[in-house]
């Protein structure tokens, strides 16, 4: 099985990437963020400690809707039957992989996972993925959006920090200083409105009084006239 070789073994602990939250266990849907494969390590066999033996792992990281990532064990790379690789790809894509299948491909790809939490022998507790099986028809978009996550190794660090800034410029544009001006217009323009009929009231009013008045003008004028 002919798989190629995606990242080297440094920014992180051997074979696999430094993940410091806890995933929440149960069943979630989860997007591949990125494949590792780690060439021609040295360990002793686990049949004969005193072997040292050389192959050749790789594992799967996965982010979770809400926000933390889990990875996968170490997964020998072969095309036998028997192997996790194999298994593991023939769940998750519904088919089994074929000669000269590349995991690369499975990056961006949607999972389905089934997570529980286990204590290691030095008593830390940890999650661990027991099943990878294919996004249901119908509920792709549960799937997470794979540019929300930064990897540990330090790719797509650009990708986290551009979210917070259209919340930041949505603040200013709702400012109150456009309605001010609306305001006082139509305070404006309700001012002048209110004494006109208060002008027109009392004007009414006198008008038997001046009627009066006008008699007593117009009278003097013709018998000043012999004067």
């Amino acid at each position: 099985m002919a798989i190629l070789q995606q990242s080297s073994n440094t920014g992180g602990p051997i074979t696999g990437w430094p993940l410091t939250t806890l995933a929440p266990q149960g069943q979630t849907f989860a997007v591949c963020l990125a494949v590792k494969d780690s060439m021609n390590i040295q360990r002793p066999s686990y049949e004969d400690p005193s072997i040292i033996e050389t192959k050749n792992f790789t594992r799967f990281l996965f982010g979770l809707p809400d926000g933390t990532m889990i990875q996968t064990g170490e997964m020998t790379i072969s095309l036998n039957e028997k192997s996790k690789l194999f298994k593991t790809l023939t769940s998750w894509n519904g088919t089994m992989p074929f000669s000269g299948f590349d995991t690369k491909t499975m990056v961006g790809k949607g999972a389905t996972l089934n997570i529980i939490h286990k204590t290691s022998q030095k008593g830390r507790e940890y999650a661990d993925i027991s099943a990878i099986m294919p996004v249901m028809a119908g509920m792709e978009n549960q799937i997470p959006d794979r540019s929300r996550f930064s990897i540990p190794s330090g790719e797509n660090q650009n990708d986290i920090t551009l979210q917070p800034a259209p919340v930041q410029q949505i603040a200013p544009a709702s400012t109150v200083e456009q309605p001010q001006p609306m305001q006082t217009e139509m305070q404006a323009n309700v001012v002048p409105a209110q004494p006109v009929p208060a002008v027109q009231n009392p004007v009414q009013q006198p008008a038997p009084q001046q009627q009066t008045m006008g008699t007593q003008f117009t009278g003097p004028n013709p018998t000043n006239v012999p004067f």
